[in-house]
């Protein structure tokens, strides 16, 4: 290119400064990997989850599956206590293991007993109580007692038996079996192990939320270090050990992967088209590829704007925002293709030619992204904001500084397109060429076999792993992250107990579905 046609000079200032300004942003933004906190707050489905996710300590717990392909037990428990050790100093985690659980048993019988005239509705003292005050139950009663007396297992049970001689304590306690992962599991050396003493099952608390990537990834990486380990130090080969973990760190960082992934296909595939296109459309290719240039300083100009407004952007807006903001190219291949003629012309004089076609355009697409801001839907608020600016500003690019670049552009050299070519050879086919379509087109029809998934789990964010990890546990320990949660929240405890009574009844109900958000 001669000099008079294009300021090289100009062009590196004009890179410079998008750069800074992108830099500037990229160092006052956070770019936010979370998805759930951009789902619109005002949806009662979504607020009660997210309210759930906060209160719920249970959700963020990690499990973890300690498996052999032989029976043993007792290797299982060496592992697992291998295990809980290396996460204990880890530091990564709250608690760990079920010894907090198990040392507040005899706390939590003790308070059972001591309250039990509270711990029956009207109809389990009819159905469950009376019988037990019948003479033959009261007998039956009295002769367990004593020949537990006379085992190991009476120890410490005098207290129990003197508050509790019906063992009414007991009918309470089995309430908490729903807790338990499996009804087939037992305890073994302080230790949850399967029937079959193949499995063993380990739960942690994490210091921090479940879906926080950057203690997921710590935590990701330290199960890896963990496994890698146990391989190389394992008894033999003939009892392989393998670790499931499972819980919602899993699904953040596969939240994340599968954002970043699909993000990165958006940008490479859209700007590959492109190019290929620039190339084929212009007598100049590398005149072509330029077009691109509004489209990437609009984009990253912004960016920079978009950090004076708001504190961080998601992942996921950054990505298609950005995809979507290369129709903008538009108008640098607009502006180009009157710059890139057979005869000279100015800057000014092609600005001049496309501003009137290009402005109605650039206002209606700016408009209607920047309708998203009032949608009340967070991750569409972004998404709209970070697009308009954009396009906007793509827009202001190709008529404010393509100008000062190309001063004068020389005539261009004539020579085949290979898209007009393309074009040219679809108008001269005609009517026979439009009847070979229609033809072809109702073919395919054949060959179309839409499928409607209305599966709600299979439209799911995580991997092929995780969900394998998942069936594995559900099989091993049963419907672990299936159950239903509900939390009632009051201002002190017999607020709460007051509405625990309500909602007993409520449920105690035969053929009653109870809807409601939290009160």
């Amino acid at each position: 290119m001669k000099s008079k046609s294009f300021s090289f000079f100009r062009f590196l200032v004009v890179l410079l400064v998008v750069a800074s300004l992108f830099g500037i942003g990229l160092y006052r933004l956070e770019i936010d990997t979370r998805v759930i906190e951009l789902l619109p707050q005002t949806d009662p489905v979504i607020s009660d989850a997210l309210y759930l996710f906060k209160n719920h300590p249970i959700l963020d717990q990690l499990v973890i599956d300690v498996g052999l392909q032989q029976s043993n037990p007792d290797l299982l428990v060496d592992y697992g206590n291998r295990i809980e050790r290396k996460l204990r100093e880890s530091g990564l985690f709250k608690t760990v293991g079920l010894q907090e659980i198990q040392s507040r048993l005899p706390e939590l019988m003790s308070f059972v007993a001591d309250r039990l005239p509270v711990m029956f509705t009207a109809a389990e003292l009819d159905e469950r109580v009376r019988p037990l005050l019948e003479k033959e139950q009261i007998e039956k009663r009295l002769q367990e007692v004593h020949r537990t007396l006379l085992n190991l297992e009476g120890i410490g049970q005098a207290e129990f038996i003197e508050k509790d001689p019906l063992g009414l304590k007991d009918i309470i306690m089995t309430r908490l079996a729903a807790l338990a992962p499996s009804r087939d599991a037992r305890f073994y050396q302080g230790k949850l192990v399967s029937a079959d003493n193949t499995h063993l099952l380990i739960i942690a608390t994490p210091i921090s939320s479940g879906t926080d990537s950057q203690s997921a990834r710590k935590i990701d990486a330290l199960l890896k270090d963990i496994g890698q380990d146990l391989a190389r130090t394992r008894s033999g080969p003939e009892n392989p050990i393998t670790l499931t973990p499972m819980g919602a760190y899993r699904a953040a960082l596969d939240n994340e992967d599968i954002i970043r992934r699909d993000v990165r296909k958006a940008i490479v595939f859209s700007t590959i088209g492109i190019s290929l296109l620039l190339l084929c459309a212009f007598p100049r290719p590398y005149i072509g590829l330029l077009s691109l240039l509004p489209a990437v300083a609009g984009t990253l100009t912004a960016f920079f704007i978009f950090s004076l407004l708001r504190k961080s952007i998601s992942i996921m807006v950054l990505g298609f925002g950005g995809a979507i903001i290369s129709i903008s190219v538009d108008f640098g291949i607009a502006y180009l293709l009157f710059l890139d003629r057979p005869q000279q012309t100015s800057g000014r004089q092609a600005s001049h030619e496309v501003w009137s076609c290009g402005l109605l355009a650039a206002l209606t697409t700016v408009g209607a992204f920047g309708a998203l801001c009032f949608s009340g839907f967070p991750l569409f608020e972004q998404l709209g904001l970070f697009t308009a600016l954009g396009i906007a500003l793509s827009f202001l690019f190709v008529h404010t500084v393509f100008p000062t670049i190309f001063a004068v552009m020389p005539p261009a050299r004539l020579r085949p397109l290979p898209l007009q070519r393309f074009v040219h050879t679809l108008a001269r086919i005609g009517s026979t060429g439009a009847w070979m379509l229609l033809l072809f087109a109702v073919g395919m029809l054949f060959f179309a076999k839409p499928e409607f998934n209305v599966n709600l789990s299979s439209m799911n964010t995580v991997s092929r792993d995780t969900v394998a990890a998942e069936n594995l546990l559900s099989r091993v320990w049963g419907q672990v992250f299936n159950k239903v949660y509900l939390i009632i929240q009051g201002d002190s405890i017999p607020a709460l107990q007051q509405k625990g009574d309500r909602l007993l009844r409520m449920l105690d109900q035969p053929q009653t579905e109870v809807i409601g958000r939290r009160q």
